[in-house]
């Protein structure tokens, strides 16, 4: 039987639990954590843990880049404190994973990076690993069993070094929070192929895979090289940008909850050259695209996506930003809000490159000191997370 005291230390650490969520920001649990034993006991709870990464959003720390490594946010920018700790504290290196050749990133999310290595000089199918820098820990993913690899026939180059392009996808609801999937995916001269991958039942299946005529009836059997860019994801879907199909750009979506591509359409009469897209209340989304034309202008466009059912988007013009023409912009994610995107300089007497963001509610524009320091788009990953003290194990 257990002693009243011990009923009396559980009910104390319930308590204290519900008064230090309510704390308002990370930095105050942060703060709190480091104060008291008492304190960074319950806050470090695993319990605990998963309520407060449920209230608030990762932290913006930074890059990792393809040239550069992990480039993190620097002062002023609210996270930098957070950023640098992470710097200190996590193997961005990825020194702990197997030496089996070169290991490239591919993505990151919810603390995890995606990476594959080229060990067989196999560019269509690669080694995957999933990685927690901060506690050092992977997982190799199996191989792909054969009679899916079988259906991926002549798979283009995605980004100048694989012939297939890999991400993470969110989990679904009522999944474990610590699993995760992947997607892998193929562009073939006559299809799209995709797989998925469930770290809950530890094996690949099928995405419904469509011909490029599937898509688009005018479209002929065989196709030239069509590059999808720009990856976004909303209300569980993902989107690309897919150029001149046949004759103008149009926006690839795959609805992870039936398990299937789709073709929409951009905004009318826009030549969209990139895009972001973002979720707004009440089940809508909003639109930033940019042209080659009009490249220090962004437009802003709303939709409706949901009627009776079926899919619709449309697309309705709210406004123009401007940025300053002494630069080139491409668009690197959307975070809590806020549009990044990294600055060269177009003209010789404009100042350092570097990332701006832009705040997707008030359109007010922030420069944000380091991220990316090289002059070329460097295939920048995206990382968010929390404090190492307010981080959890996630492999």
């Amino acid at each position: 039987m257990a002693s009243p005291v011990g009923h009396v230390l559980t009910l104390a650490d319930d308590i204290l639990a519900e008064i230090l969520i309510v704390l308002p920001t990370l930095a105050d649990i942060g703060l709190a954590c480091a104060s008291c034993p008492a304190f960074r006991r319950v806050i470090t709870g695993h319990a605990f843990l998963r309520r407060l990464h449920a209230l608030h959003p990762p932290l913006l720390l930074g890059f990792h880049t393809l040239s550069g490594g992990f480039q993190p946010v620097e002062s002023p920018h609210p996270s930098a404190p957070v950023a640098r700790a992470i710097a200190g504290a996590a193997d961005l290196s990825f020194s702990f994973l197997p030496s089996l050749g070169y290991w490239m990133v591919r993505d990151a999310r919810d603390g995890r990076f995606l990476l594959d290595c080229d060990e067989r000089k196999n560019k269509t199918f690669t080694t995957i690993a999933v990685c927690d820098p901060l506690f050092r820990r992977y997982v190799l993913l199996p191989p792909m069993p054969q009679d899916l690899a079988t259906t991926v026939d002549q798979p283009n180059l995605v980004n100048g070094e694989r012939k297939c392009d890999i991400f993470f996808a969110p989990c679904g609801e009522g999944e474990d929070p610590e699993s995760f999937r992947v997607i892998w995916m193929a562009q073939c001269s006559t299809k799209l192929v995709a797989f998925i991958f469930s770290s809950a039942k530890r094996q690949w299946r099928a995405i419904a895979s469509p011909s490029w005529r599937d898509l688009n009836p005018e479209m002929p059997s065989m196709t030239e090289h069509r590059s999808l860019s720009c990856r976004n994801y909303a209300y569980g879907r993902f989107y690309w940008l897919l150029s001149n199909f046949p004759r103008r750009s149009k926006l690839l979506v795959l609805d992870m909850g039936r398990m299937e591509f789709s073709l929409i359409n951009p905004p009318f009469g826009v030549r969209v050259q990139e895009f972001a897209i973002v979720e707004l209340h009440e089940n809508r989304l909003g639109m930033l695209a940019s042209n080659c034309v009009e490249g220090s202008r962004l437009k802003f466009f709303c939709a409706d996506r949901q009627n009776h059912g079926e899919e619709i988007y449309e697309w309705v013009f709210q406004k123009k930003v401007s940025l300053d023409p002494s630069y080139l912009y491409y668009m690197l994610g959307v975070v809590d809000g806020q549009l990044l995107l990294q600055r060269t300089p177009n003209a010789c007497d404009a100042a350092e490159f570097g990332c701006i963001s832009l705040d997707l509610k008030t359109f007010q524009i922030h420069w944000l000191r380091g991220m990316l320091k090289s002059g070329y788009r460097p295939l920048p990953t995206l990382y968010t997370g929390y404090p190492p003290s307010l981080s959890l194990p996630i492999l």
